[in-house]
């Protein structure tokens, strides 16, 4: 019998032990997990509500959405190709570089007029500059001569592509450097989604309080012309319908205040927009590929055609509504345009 308790005692210890050192390996693996994403997490929260700090264990609780949000970061940098040399011919000899700007003069002044690229090279030590290009790809109609198996065919309809709205971010020495920047400009880009979700449910409430005030008022207005003269000038019963309309316009208005209410009642639900924000970025900014036919016109061209015209690989940045083509690119100070020049 004692043997028996004995067995069951050691059971029940090594039980014991067991769950707490599972218990204390994955605290020192959050702990750990913590220590590298410390300033990921206080980057986030200084982008989108400083307020969060006051939530208990605040830094804990947005440790896995940071990571997540980190992981698709990563997943979207491994989509960007290597970044793209405008300097010397490459307008001439690149197809990518000569769709992307209508002359070579186009590339300098772009180049030239950027102040944070002339910004980077008052650094003497700064002799090549890496950067992220965003520009906004346009398609137009026209109509021209186009080959069809090897005859010219005139009054063809063509699609013209254009890119415009040039504008170049985030000047770095190298391209490692660059796409570190882009990874952290990412999660950045996140939380200030998040910040704007918080504003819109805000925005939200004011209009369903303003909503409920005004038609408080329209009741009390109403309701007060039945002590007056109103009954002699006007139907009973259009004024009970009226009434019962808006009683029931404010009720539904008072449990959509209710639920906007709950939305933002707390810090800890600030604290969960900016997690489901996080844990979701797929739903806010994602790349798709795009690949285009163009002649050195900038003509768009059939996979089939016969006619002379390179294949061009895009990635495209979608955000909500928003489309932009996002290309790495690098430069030397001398691809620049004088200041000035156009």
């Amino acid at each position: 019998m004692a043997t028996n308790d004995q067995g069951f005692l050691s059971g029940v210890l090594n039980g014991i032990t067991s769950f707490a050192q599972h218990h204390l390996t994955e605290y020192r693996i959050n702990q750990e997990r913590l220590a590298v994403l410390r300033d990921d997490i206080e980057r986030v929260v200084d982008a989108s509500e400083p307020r969060i700090r006051l939530v208990g264990n605040y830094l804990h609780k947005l440790l896995d959405p940071v990571e997540d949000a980190l992981v698709y970061s990563d997943h979207l940098l491994r989509q960007i190709p290597p970044a793209v040399a405008l300097g010397g011919r490459a307008w001439t000899q690149d197809p990518r570089v000569n769709a992307f700007f209508a002359t070579q003069d186009d590339l300098r002044s772009t180049l030239g007029q950027d102040p944070r690229i002339r910004a980077f090279f008052e650094d003497d030590a700064h002799r090549e500059c890496f950067a992220w290009m965003l520009m906004i790809k346009r398609e137009s109609e026209t109509f021209g001569s186009a080959l069809d198996h090897d005859m010219l065919v005139r009054e063809v309809r063509q699609i013209r592509i254009s890119f415009t709205d040039h504008q170049i971010f985030f000047p770095n020495a190298s391209e490692a450097k660059l796409r570190k920047e882009l990874r952290e400009r990412t999660l950045v880009f996140l939380a200030t989604r998040a910040l704007e979700r918080i504003n819109e449910l805000r925005e939200q409430r004011g209009a369903l309080e303003e909503q409920r005030r005004q038609l408080q008022a329209q009741l009390r207005a109403l309701r007060g012309h039945t002590q007056g003269l109103r009954p002699l000038l006007s139907s009973a019963d259009a004024d009970e319908r009226r009434v019962a309309t808006l009683e029931q316009r404010l009720a539904q208005t008072e449990q959509d205040l209710v639920a906007a209410r709950k939305q933002l009642g707390t810090l800890d639900d600030y604290l969960e927009q900016v997690r489901q924000v996080l844990s979701q970025p797929e739903a806010y900014l994602r790349i798709q590929p795009l690949s285009i036919r163009v002649n050195r016109l900038g003509l768009k061209l059939d996979i089939d055609s016969s006619e002379p015209g390179e294949t061009i690989n895009l990635i495209e940045l979608v955000s909500l509504d928003e489309k932009r083509i996002g290309v790495l690119v690098r430069f030397a100070r001398d691809d620049l345009a004088p200041e000035g020049a156009r």
